[in-house]
């Protein structure tokens, strides 16, 4: 009784706030104080897990082929052999698995066998041909103003600086170069490696996806009361048909594009075409800007290297890309975010801004579940006020 009577008096009430408030400013000042030591520990933690959160991404991207191919190919090849029931369900989930990867390496070994390597002979060419690319257009321009000497006294001056300076870059000394390549060289070694383990790690998680779905699903049961629980699977699932939905349909949408337009530039004998077509591929990921993104340099190129191809570049591109915004990406994205064209402006502008590429390309999902959040939330706010 007497401890209940201590535990219930205002002293008591006073002193132990005054703990926890005090307590709590220890803990941030310690946090504030330590915060770089903390920082590294993040980055050191990040750097050590990088292979696993490559692989849940592979995982995560990889997941609707593998769904379909064990709802369709696998269904077909593997009833073949048994029969259809549940008993080689986990058959046919390996079996989907096993092919979706099969893909996916014959897909890597083309692009190293055979695009790596033009795509890197292309740059090299074009650098190295940039100081004539340079002094075409120093002629084309003292071609035109040949009646007036002081431009063409000025034209001549920025050229020889021009050269100079490309000089200096194209020719640099060899000690840069054989430190440029050893640096390249371990970073695309340890690349390798966490993309390796990351594939590698991804197909565990493909194979138990469910067991980590159920044992994520009863942590937040456990943790959460069941309104929160309720919300924030909604809100989760709802994030995984936008993530899944959008991000995934727009690589498959510039994978085409970027095919389509090698193919026709090619055929058209547009110069650098297998470079022009990545960057319009890369680019094309990106919502709206994205197009623009990279046809801009790409014309620019072109126009100095030869003008009759920029003018060709330029009408291929944009037919290609009224053939993708009206009918590909319609019938592959559709209306995927459900947010208006105006929100997709903003959120592409905001996140591009504060993130640069990564925001762009990431900011319009983010942002339709940040919009779907807050509109959900109103809407309940408001149906709680027409009940009172």
């Amino acid at each position: 009784m007497k401890g209940n009577k201590i535990k219930e008096s205002e002293y008591f009430k006073w002193g132990l706030a005054f703990f926890c408030a005090l307590s709590a400013g220890i803990i941030v000042y310690f946090l504030f104080s330590k915060v770089g030591i903390i920082w590294a520990f993040i980055a050191k933690l990040f750097r050590i897990l990088l292979p696993i959160f490559i692989g849940i991404v592979f995982a995560y991207i990889l997941n609707p082929f593998t769904k379909y191919l064990e709802a369709h190919a696998s269904r077909w090849m593997v009833g073949q052999l048994f029969n259809d029931n549940k008993e080689h369900k986990k058959f046919k989930k390996v079996f989907a698995i096993i092919l979706t990867y099969l893909i996916v390496l014959l897909m890597i070994l083309f692009v190293i066998i055979f695009v790596v390597p033009n795509l890197l002979e292309s740059i090299q060419l074009m650098i190295t041909n940039v100081p004539s690319y340079v002094n075409s257009v120093y002629q084309w321009l003292k071609e035109m103003f040949k009646n007036s000497p002081e431009i063409t006294a000025s034209l001549e001056s920025i050229n020889d600086n021009i050269m100079e300076y490309l000089k200096n870059i194209i020719v640099p000394s060899m000690d840069t170069i054989a430190n440029s390549i050893a640096t390249g060289i371990t970073g695309v070694v340890t690349g390798i490696i966490d993309v390796f383990i990351g594939l590698i790690a991804s197909i565990y998680l493909l194979a138990d996806k469910d067991n980590f779905v159920n044992g994520a699903n009863r942590v937040l049961k456990a943790l959460m009361p069941n309104k929160v629980y309720d919300t924030t699977l909604t809100t989760l699932k709802y994030t995984d048909k936008i993530f899944g939905g959008f991000l995934i349909a727009r690589i498959i949408d510039s994978l085409i594009i970027a095919v389509i337009s090698f193919v026709i530039f090619a055929i058209f004998g547009i110069p650098y075409s297998l470079l022009f077509a990545v960057i319009t591929g890369v680019t094309n990921i990106i919502p709206y800007f994205g197009p623009i993104i990279g046809a801009v340099p790409c014309a620019i190129i072109l126009f100095i290297i030869n003008p009759g191809k920029c003018l060709t570049y330029i009408i291929i591109t944009f037919l290609i890309q009224q053939f993708d915004g009206n009918y590909l990406g319609p019938k592959l994205i559709g209306d995927k975010t459900g947010i208006k064209s105006f929100w997709v402006l903003f959120s592409i502008l905001l996140f591009g801004g504060l993130f640069g590429f990564a925001g762009m390309l990431f900011g319009v999902p983010i942002f339709a579940v940040i919009y779907s959040v807050i509109k959900n939330a109103i809407d309940k706010k408001l149906k709680k006020q027409k009940k009172n």
